[in-house]
């Protein structure tokens, strides 16, 4: 009887441990708006977080996860943009790249080549 009220303290104990660890009446975690920088007018702790390649800051000294961060619809630099600006779009052709292993020296003919000239420095002693 005494091992198993202690069996089941050590059970609550644990239990109110990992209720203070994730609350249950906290919502699910929260999407945060990256920001690319931190604002002027900022107050307390700023974090950042790679995001697409770019760091996303967001207010708080707690680490989000990537998940619950996200970059705004509609970046501010390009809400300014003048509508009537056409916007051009261009392709790139990929680059075809030979095989190393069928790569072959070339020498030129050049009269003013390194060889060329080194050479004519031996030969003239």
């Amino acid at each position: 009887m005494k091992g198993q009220v202690q069996s089941i303290f050590c059970a609550v104990l644990i239990a109110a441990f990992l209720a203070t660890l994730v609350p249950l009446s906290a919502p699910a975690a929260q999407v945060r708006q990256c920001s690319a920088a931190v604002p002027k007018s900022a107050k307390g702790h700023w974090s950042w977080r790679m995001i697409d390649g770019r760091k996303c800051w967001y207010s708080g000294k707690a680490v989000i996860p990537r998940s619950a961060l996200r970059w705004p619809a509609v970046a501010p630099a390009q809400a300014k943009a003048p509508a009537a600006a056409a916007v051009t779009t261009v392709s790139v052709a990929p680059v075809k790249r030979s095989d190393p292993m069928e790569a072959q020296a070339q020498m030129t003919d050049d009269a003013d080549s390194f060889e060329s000239r080194w050479q004519l420095r031996v030969v003239s002693r």
